[in-house]
């Protein structure tokens, strides 16, 4: 009896210590990513690295720079979302600063929780920063400058009375299936472990079944049956054609070619 008990308690266990393992990793921020193609920013790597390190501590989000000389010559926001950020693992809290050389500009991009702090208002703000310290070249500045904005947003908290127009959803009418896409992994560590949970759980209740377990349904059972009769005196079918309407409605998504659900902006 002691025995059945502790395989039924410890696998229930077992399986909720696994979902929250799961839970724990998917929480904690990746390690930060200092990207720097373009190969400006040499001395002053350390101390971004180390800056950007106080700042995930603090609000648990991946931060990514990347700097490049590509020259893109369309919306910066949407294309390295797609291009760059899309094509890696990188978490879904994140905010990733691109410097494009190339084109003398720049780009904030916001994931998850990330975009509740950054508004048109702070985005607007951030970028006038940016792109100052990108007129003087002064790319590091520029990225310490960026950590001091995003923590001064942080603790001010998620602002209030802000427009959140920057935010494109990849599924404006079904984030399901974004979430499906960026967690899946998790959904699937969890459905395993309650699978898991249940077939040990099962097991243990109904291993004893056999001759020991069988029932005299003969002996301790009784039946009554009687007749029943439906009887339709009349049916009707109602047939009706439904025409297709030509006119497309408009999800009131975002513009295209966004990648998936994003904030932010260029500067």
């Amino acid at each position: 009896m002691i025995k059945k008990t502790t395989l039924r308690i410890s696998v229930p266990v077992l399986a909720l210590m696994m979902v929250f393992a799961a839970m724990l990793t998917s929480l904690a921020a990746s390690a930060n990513v200092i990207d720097d193609s373009a190969n400006i920013l040499r001395a002053d790597k350390g101390n971004i690295e180390a800056r950007f390190n106080q700042i995930s501590d603090k609000t648990g989000w991946q931060i990514i720079l990347y700097t490049n000389r590509s020259g893109i010559d369309v919306e910066l926001n949407d294309y390295y979302n797609k291009n760059y950020y899309d094509t890696h693992s990188y978490d879904d809290d994140a905010l990733v600063l691109v410097y494009d050389l190339g084109s003398n500009r720049g780009t904030v991009i916001t994931h998850g929780d990330a975009m509740d702090y950054i508004s048109d208002q702070r985005m607007n703000e951030l970028g006038r920063t940016l792109h100052s310290y990108m007129d003087k070249k002064d790319y590091a500045g520029g990225a310490m400058a960026f950590a001091d904005k995003i923590e001064k947003y942080y603790d001010d908290g998620i602002p209030k009375g802000d427009t959140f127009n920057n935010i494109s959803y990849e599924e404006k009418h079904n984030k399901f299936l974004y979430n499906l896409k960026k967690r899946g992994w998790l959904y699937g560590i969890i459905g395993i472990a309650a699978g898991v949970a249940f077939f040990f759980i099962t097991k243990s209740r109904y291993k004893n079944m056999g001759k020991s377990g069988t029932y005299d349904l003969a002996a301790n059972s009784s039946a009554n049956l009687e007749d029943v009769e439906d009887t339709f005196v009349t049916q009707h079918t109602t047939v009706r054609t439904i025409e297709k309407s030509n006119s497309s409605s408009s999800g009131g998504s975002s513009s295209g070619g966004g990648g998936s659900t994003h904030g932010g902006g260029d500067f």
